[in-house]
């Protein structure tokens, strides 16, 4: 994995050694960031279900303000803090041991976009769209890009989400849906 564009473009990233994370691939961050374009330069960004935080690393390099990292896994903190060491982007970034769901109704601050990208298959998507949706996490207007598997069906709720786009890699779909008044 390493840091597609911006101020550390290039730079490789730790990664978790265990076979049942799924981080997601260069292609897929590209198309990401592709499609968000000038929407992260100065943005507030949490990325739930970071990981090592390979989303949110590429919004703080691609300009972002400031970025919060949420995971449960001590082993995905410990990898995520020597990957923002390692960056120098300790000072642009808060990291919280908590659980990617539960932290959508606990977090005061709110955020321009949120990268949410949980384990496949494991009924959470829905409950993170729901959770968006029903909270003030989220700004009017951001955006919550969601990477999810291709069988995980969901329903967006049309009066606060609106579908931007979705994108399919294979069994990967990235929903990108913006937050409306």
């Amino acid at each position: 994995m390493r840091v597609i564009s911006g101020e550390h473009k290039g730079r490789r990233l730790a990664s978790l050694k265990k076979a049942r994370v799924r981080p997601t691939s260069d292609r897929v961050k590209e198309s990401i960031f592709n499609v968000l374009r000038r929407e992260v330069a100065g943005k507030r960004v949490l990325d739930i279900f970071a990981g090592a935080g390979t989303l949110g690393i590429e919004a703080l390099s691609r300009g972002a303000e400031s970025a919060t990292f949420v995971d449960a896994s001590r082993q995905g903190i410990s990898i995520l803090k020597k990957n923002l060491h390692d960056l120098d982007l300790e000072g642009r970034s808060t990291i919280l041991r908590w659980d990617g769901l539960k932290a959508l109704g606990k977090l005061q601050e709110r955020f321009h976009l949120i990268f949410a990208d949980p384990p496949y298959l494991k009924g959470l998507v829905q409950k993170i769209v729901d959770s968006v949706a029903q909270s003030e996490v989220l700004q009017e207007n951001g955006l919550l890009v969601l990477e999810h598997h291709k069988k995980e069906k969901l329903s967006f709720p049309q009066e606060s989400l609106s579908v931007l786009k979705q994108k399919r890699f294979g069994d990967t779909v990235i929903s990108f849906l913006l937050k409306v008044g």
